[in-house]
C-alpha cells in the first residue's frame, strides 16, 4: 500500500451505502409518493451457500441516465445498458445488502433479498449427566449439538428412532452469521427401547428458493441399554392348572427381564427348586410359586393346583339291557376347582346330551337313555369341559367306556320275503326267511295244519298250500310272517280268423289270463318290440283283453304278443308275465318306386336313357311295358330314344291286384348365341346374348348364364314351351377370351327331381383402350439437381398400346422409358395409344432445391446473442411432411408444414462459445405418389463463427497476491476469446502496461488491473498487491553489531597487553601507539556502525 493513500473499510462502506439509501428514502417520501420503480430482478430473492456464486439480473425497458448495482461484494459501476448483472464468484459477506438503483426521472432502488447459509460441521448426540444403563420408566435428557450453522432461525432439528420422527425443536435467534446451538429432548424409555438407535438431524428449510430437498446433517446413532424388571410369561403359566390321577404335569416358567432374571419355585414353607420348569402330580401342594429375579425387581405367579376326577355307572341296574325299555347313567366329578363349561354324554362318537354348568364342585350329573336294537354293545361315557387361565384355556376330562348289551325282540326281513309269490307253472319259487333279534332268533315254517319245516329256506310249486308261514323266536318274544302263494297262466290267439290277413282289412286279438290273485297294474300288446296298445286293471281274476288291428304291408311276418304287469307286496313289488309269440301274414297289391321311375324322362339327341321299373307287393308281383297300341315287353328296364313314343307305361301286376305307372318322355335341345354382332367386342359397350330352349315338356325351374364358372343372371320360368331367354352384357378387359353359356333347370317328377342341361361354350374377345399404369408413374416427379431420373410408362390395353413421350411443342420419344433432369420441360406426357382409342398421362417435373443461410447477417456471431437462421425450399410441388434443423448430428428443431409452395422456414438460435466452427444444415421430408411415399433433400451445411469475451484464467491469477519488500514477483494474465485478446495492466490512473505479464515489487500500488480486449467485450480482474514485512535483513544487522563487538573487544584486550607489556619494561613508544589507534580507526568506523544501527532500530515494528 503506498503512503498517504485513504482505504475505507467494509464495514464503513455498508454503513455510508445504508446513509445514502436512507437519507434517498426520506427525501423521496418529503417530495411526495414515489412511482414504482421502472426495474426488474431476475430473482427478488435468492439463497446462495457460504462461499458459493450468485448472479442476478436487473433489466429495464425504459431509456435512463444510468443504472447500476450497490453492494459490499460486485458492485457493478453506473451504465446505460438496459440490463446489467450483479455476479460474485464467492460470497463471503453475511449481512450483504445489494441493491439495484436507475437514474430515470429521479432516482430510486429495488432491494435484493440475500439470504446466505451453511450447513454444520458437525451434528453430534449425548445423554445428559447420565452413564451406563437406563432404568425402565425414568426419565433422561438427550441433547444434540449443532456447530457453526446459519441461519439460525432456519434450522430445525429432528429426532428420531430408528427411522420413527420423534419430535422438532425449532430456533426463534435471529442471526446471519453462523452459531453453535443444542437442543434436547426428554425421554422416559420402556423395555422396547432397549438397543434402540437415537439421533438428531440439522435441516436448513430455507424457502422455495433455497436447495431442494433441504440440506440435513445426521449426528451418529446413540445406542443404550435398558433395564426392566421381570414379566412372567402368563400365557405359559396359567393360574389354575388341572392334574388328573396318574398324569404328571410339567410347569414352564419363563420371563422376560434385562438382566436376564433367574428363575425359582416356592413349594410349601422350605422347598425351593431352581429351575425354569416344575413337575407336578397329585401329590404336589395345592399353590405352588414361580419367582422370577433380576437387578431391576422380583416378580412372583402363584399357581393353584387341581386334582381332577371322573367316573360314570348306571343307576339301579346292572346286566343287559330290553330294547324300549328306560334307564339312567350318572356322571360322577369329584374336586374340581374351577368351572365346568359343560358336561357331555357320548354313545359311540355321537353327541347324545349337553349340560352346562359353571359352578366348581363335587358333581353328579344323571341321563335318562331308552337304547334300541342299533345301541347293542354302544358304549357310554361322559366328558366335562373345564374352564382354566392358561395357554389353552379349556382343558378336557373324559370317563372310562361302559359297554351296554341289549336284547331285542326278532324282526323278519320283509323285503326278502313278500307277502305274495307268484308261481308260473313249471317254474318252482325260493322263499328266504331272515330275522334280526337278540338273543339270534330260530326259523320255522307252517304249512297246513301240521306240517313244519325248521329252515331259513322254503321251496314252493303249483302243489304248496295257498298260505305258508315263516315263524322267528327268541327269548325275548316271536314274529310270525304269512305268505300267499299265486299261480300264474296267460296266453294269446286271433278271434274268428285262420291264415293269412289282408293288408287294410281289420282283425281281433285276445289275450287270457288265468287265476291271478292280486291286481293286474296293466296289460300291454307288442308287434315285434314296441308297444301297441296299454290297458290298466286293477281287479284280479281270470280275464279276456282284446284288441282289434289292422295290419299293412310293414307287419307282414311281425310277432304280436301280450303282457301283463302285477302288483304285489314282496322284494320286487312288481312282476310280469307275458304271452307266446303270434306271427302273421300280410298280403298287399304292387307298389311301383316312383324314385326310380319318374312320370317324365327328359332325352336329349343322340342319348339313349334306361328306365327301371321296381314294384313292391306280397306275393311278387310281375313287371310289363306297354309301347303304343299292341307292343308290350316283359321286363324291370326299357331303353328309350328319341324314336321312343312319346308316352310308355310300367306295369306291376299280382294276386291281390294290378298297379300301372305312365312314363312321358321329353326330346330336349339348347343353345347360346349374340343378337345383332359378330367379331370382338368393345369394352364398355352394351351387347345382348340369347338361349333357345326347344321342346321343352316339363317346366323350367330356372335359367343360368355363366361366364367362366361364375353366375351371372338368373331366370325362373314355369311353364315349359320353345323359349328364347336374353341378358344384356358389358364386357370389360377383364373378360377378354372369357366364355359365356346358359343353363337350363328342368323339374320332373322321378328319382331326381330336378335336371339340368347346358348349351355349348361361346367364346368372346375384347378389344380395351390402353391404362397407364399410375403407380408406376406418378403424377408429380422430384428431380434433385445432378441427379437424373428414370421415367416408366407401362400401359395395359387390347391389342397391346405403342408408348411415345412428348416433350414440348414438337419433341416425340417413342420409348416406354424416358430419363428426365433438371433441363427436362416442366411438363412431359406419356402416350398410350391402340386401335380402341387413346390414354394420355401428364407428368409434372419439380426441380428441387433446398439452402440455409442467415438472415440480416454477415460474418461472425457474437455469443450469447439471438440470430436467425432461414431454410429456403424452391418449387415444391408435393407436400412437405416436416423441415429438421441439424447442429452437427443432432436434431434442434422441427417443423411440419403441409401446404407445397416455394416456401422459408426460420428458427432463431443462440450460439455459445461451443458453436464456433459449429455446421448447421436443414432437410426436408417430402410426401408424394410413388414406390417410395417419402423422400428427403438437405441443404449444404452451414458454418458459423462466433465471437465471445475474453475469461480470464483466475487459477493463474488469484485476486490477492502478496509481495515481500524486495523480492518482486511476476504476474501471468491469461484469457480465452475469439479474436484472440490482448493483455494490458493497469496501474494507478495513468500507467498503462501492455504484456501478458507483469512484476509486481512493495512501490506497486495496492490494486492492479489486468484487462483482455478483444472485438466482443473486454473484461477486467482486480488483483490486490499485499506488501508483506522482510525480518532477514534486522536479522543480518543484529549479527553483524555481536561480531563487530566481538572484534573491538578482542583489539581492546590485545592493545592493552601490549601496553602494560611495555610500561612494566619501562619502554613506550608513542609513535607505535598511534599506528594502533590508527588501525583501530580503519577497522571499526564507529559513525556508520551508528547509523545502521539506528536504521535498522527504526525499521524495527
Amino acid at each position: 500500500m503506498q503512503e498517504g493513500s485513504l482505504s475505507l473499510t467494509p464495514s464503513f462502506r455498508i454503513f455510508y451505502l445504508r446513509l445514502l439509501g436512507f437519507c434517498f428514502l426520506y427525501f423521496s417520501s418529503v417530495a411526495g409518493t414515489q412511482a414504482e420503480c421502472p426495474v426488474q430482478l431476475s430473482q427478488q430473492r435468492v439463497v446462495v451457500r457460504y462461499n458459493g456464486s450468485v448472479a442476478v439480473n436487473c433489466n429495464t425497458s425504459i431509456t435512463h441516465k444510468g443504472m447500476g448495482w450497490e453492494a459490499s461484494e460486485g458492485a457493478v459501476p453506473m451504465t446505460r445498458d438496459k440490463m446489467i448483472t450483479w455476479r460474485v464468484s464467492h460470497l463471503t459477506e453475511w449481512d450483504i445488502e445489494p441493491f439495484c438503483f436507475i437514474n430515470h426521472e429521479e432516482q430510486c432502488q429495488v432491494q435484493l433479498l440475500v439470504t446466505i447459509y451453511k450447513t454444520p460441521d458437525s451434528v453430534s448426540i449425548s445423554i445428559v449427566d447420565h452413564s451406563g444403563p437406563m432404568i425402565e420408566g425414568q426419565q433422561y435428557k438427550l441433547q444434540c449439538d449443532v456447530h457453526d450453522v446459519a441461519p439460525v432461525q432456519n434450522l430445525t432439528v429432528k429426532w428420531y428412532k430408528g427411522q420413527t420422527l420423534l419430535d422438532k425443536t425449532t430456533f426463534t435467534e435471529d442471526s446471519k452469521t453462523p452459531l453453535n446451538e443444542t437442543a434436547t429432548l426428554l425421554i422416559r424409555p420402556d423395555r422396547a427401547d432397549d438397543g434402540a438407535q437415537y439421533s438428531c438431524a440439522a435441516e436448513l428449510e430455507l424457502g422455495a428458493e433455497g436447495p431442494q430437498p433441504p440440506p440435513n446433517k445426521t449426528s451418529e446413532s446413540l445406542s443404550f441399554t435398558v433395564y426392566f424388571k421381570p414379566i412372567i410369561d402368563e400365557n405359559k403359566l396359567p393360574s389354575i392348572v388341572p392334574v388328573f390321577r396318574g398324569y404328571p404335569e410339567v410347569l414352564v416358567c419363563e420371563a422376560e427381564g434385562n438382566p436376564k432374571p433367574t428363575i425359582s419355585w416356592i413349594l410349601g414353607t422350605n422347598v425351593i427348586v431352581y429351575n425354569e420348569t416344575l413337575t407336578i402330580s397329585e401329590s404336589t401342594p395345592e399353590h405352588v410359586y414361580c419367582i422370577a429375579d433380576n437387578s431391576a425387581g422380583r416378580t412372583t405367579r402363584q399357581v393353584n393346583v387341581s386334582i381332577q376326577d371322573i367316573s360314570i355307572s348306571t343307576v339301579s341296574h346292572t346286566g343287559p339291557m330290553i330294547a324300549g325299555e328306560w334307564y339312567e347313567l350318572q356322571c360322577f366329578i369329584q374336586n374340581v376347582v374351577f368351572k365346568i363349561v359343560d358336561v357331555r354324554w357320548y354313545k359311540l362318537n355321537q353327541i347324545n346330551v349337553t349340560e352346562t354348568i359353571k359352578t366348581p364342585a363335587n358333581l353328579t350329573y344323571k341321563v335318562r337313555i331308552r337304547p334300541d336294537r342299533a345301541d347293542d354293545g354302544a358304549q357310554f361315557w361322559c366328558e366335562a369341559k373345564l374352564e382354566a387361565k392358561g395357554p389353552q384355556r379349556y382343558s378336557t376330562m373324559s370317563s372310562d367306556h361302559l359297554s351296554i348289551t341289549v336284547h331285542s325282540k326278532p324282526i323278519i326281513d320283509e323285503n326278502k320275503l313278500p307277502s305274495i309269490v307268484p308261481v308260473f307253472r313249471g317254474n318252482p319259487e325260493v322263499l328266504v326267511c331272515e330275522a334280526e333279534g337278540n338273543p339270534k332268533p330260530t326259523i320255522s315254517w307252517i304249512l297246513g295244519t301240521n306240517v313244519i319245516v325248521y329252515n331259513e329256506t322254503l321251496t314252493i310249486s303249483e302243489s304248496t298250500p295257498e298260505h305258508v308261514y315263516c315263524v322267528a323266536n327268541n327269548s325275548v318274544g316271536r314274529t310270525t310272517r304269512q305268505v300267499n302263494v299265486s299261480i300264474q297262466d296267460i296266453s294269446i290267439s286271433t278271434v274268428s280268423h285262420t291264415g293269412p290277413m289282408i293288408a287294410g282289412e281289420w282283425y281281433e286279438l285276445q289275450c287270457f289270463i288265468q287265476n291271478v290273485v292280486f291286481k293286474i297294474v296293466d296289460v300291454r300288446w307288442y308287434k315285434l318290440n314296441q308297444i301297441n296298445v296299454t290297458e290298466t286293471i286293477k281287479t284280479p281274476a281270470n280275464l279276456t283283453y282284446k284288441v282289434r288291428i289292422r295290419p299293412d304291408r310293414a307287419d307282414d311276418g311281425a310277432q304280436f304278443w301280450c303282457e301283463a304287469k302285477l302288483e304285489a307286496k314282496g322284494p320286487q313289488r312288481y312282476s310280469t308275465m307275458s304271452s307266446d309269440h303270434l306271427s302273421i301274414t300280410v298280403h298287399f297289391k304292387p307298389i311301383i318306386d316312383e324314385n326310380k321311375l319318374p312320370s317324365i324322362v327328359p332325352v336329349f339327341r343322340g342319348y339313349p336313357e334306361v328306365l327301371v321299373c321296381e314294384a313292391e307287393g306280397n306275393p311278387k308281383p310281375t313287371i310289363s311295358w306297354i309301347l303304343g297300341t299292341n307292343v308290350i315287353v316283359y321286363n324291370e328296364s326299357l331303353t328309350i330314344s328319341e324314336s321312343t313314343p312319346e308316352h310308355v307305361y310300367c306295369v306291376a301286376n299280382n294276386s291281390v291286384g294290378r298297379t300301372t305307372r305312365q312314363v312321358n318322355v321329353s326330346i330336349q335341345d339348347i343353345s347360346i348365341s349374340t343378337v345383332s354382332h359378330t367379331g370382338p367386342m368393345i369394352a364398355g359397350e352394351w351387347y345382348e346374348l340369347q338361349c333357345f330352349i326347344q321342346n321343352v315338356v316339363f317346366k323350367i325351374v330356372d335359367v343360368r348364364w355363366y361366364k367362366l364358372n361364375q353366375i351371372n343372371v338368373t331366370e325362373t320360368i314355369k311353364t315349359p314351351a320353345n323359349l328364347t331367354y336374353k341378358v344384356r352384357i358389358r364386357p370389360d378387359r377383364a373378360d377378354d377370351g372369357a366364355q359365356f353359356w346358359c343353363e337350363a333347370k328342368l323339374e320332373a317328377k322321378g328319382p331326381q327331381r330336378y335336371s339340368t342341361m347346358s348349351s355349348d361354350h361361346l367364346s368372346i374377345t375384347v378389344n380395351s383402350k390402353p391404362i397407364i399404369d399410375e403407380n408406376k408413374l406418378p403424377s408429380i416427379v422430384p428431380v434433385f439437381r445432378g441427379y437424373p431420373e428414370v421415367l416408366v410408362c407401362e400401359a395395359e390395353g387390347n391389342p397391346k398400346p405403342t408408348i411415345s413421350w412428348i416433350l414440348g411443342t414438337n419433341v416425340i420419344v417413342y420409348n416406354e422409358t424416358l430419363t428426365i433432369s433438371e433441363s427436362t420441360p416442366e411438363h412431359v406426357y406419356c402416350v398410350a395409344n391402340n386401335s380402341a382409342g387413346r390414354t394420355t398421362r401428364q407428368v409434372n417435373v419439380s426441380i428441387q432445391d433446398i439452402s440455409i443461410s442467415t438472415v440480416s447477417h454477415t460474418g461472425p456471431m457474437i455469443a450469447g446473442e439471438w440470430y436467425e437462421l432461414q431454410c429456403f425450399i424452391q418449387n415444391v410441388v408435393f407436400k412437405i411432411v416436416d423441415v429438421r434443423w441439424y447442429k452437427l448430428n443432432q436434431i434442434n428443431v422441427t417443423e411440419t408444414i403441409k401446404t407445397p409452395a416455394n416456401l422459408t422456414y426460420k428458427v432463431r438460435i443462440r450460439p455459445d462459445r461451443a458453436d464456433d466452427g459449429a455446421q448447421f444444415w436443414c432437410e426436408a421430408k417430402l410426401e408424394a405418389k410413388g414406390p417410395q411415399r417419402y423422400s428427403t433433400m438437405s441443404s449444404d451445411h452451414l458454418s458459423i463463427t462466433v465471437h465471445f469475451k475474453p475469461i480470464i484464467d483466475e487459477n493463474k491469477l488469484p485476486s490477492i497476491v502478496p509481495v515481500f519488500r524486495g523480492n518482486p514477483e511476476v504476474l501471468v494474465c491469461e484469457a480465452e476469446g475469439n479474436p484472440k485478446p490482448t493483455i494490458s495492466w493497469i496501474l494507478g490512473t495513468n500507467v498503462i502496461v501492455y504484456n501478458e505479464s507483469l512484476t509486481i515489487s512493495e512501490s506497486t500500488p495496492e490494486h492492479v488491473y489486468c484487462v483482455a480486449n478483444n472485438s466482443a467485450g473486454r473484461t477486467t480482474r482486480q488483483v490486490n498487491v499485499s506488501i508483506q514485512e522482510n525480518y532477514i535483513p534486522i536479522i543480518l544487522g543484529i549479527i553483524v553489531a555481536v561480531v563487530v563487538a566481538i572484534s573491538v573487544i578482542f583489539i581492546f584486550i590485545y592493545i592493552y597487553l601490549t601496553n602494560y607489556k611495555k610500561t612494566k619494561t619501562g619502554h613506550y613508544d608513542v609513535k607505535e601507539a598511534n599506528a594502533h589507534k590508527e588501525l583501530l580507526a580503519q577497522t571499526v568506523p564507529m559513525k556508520e556502525l551508528c547509523q545502521s544501527n539506528m536504521s535498522a532500530l527504526v525499521m524495527t515494528p
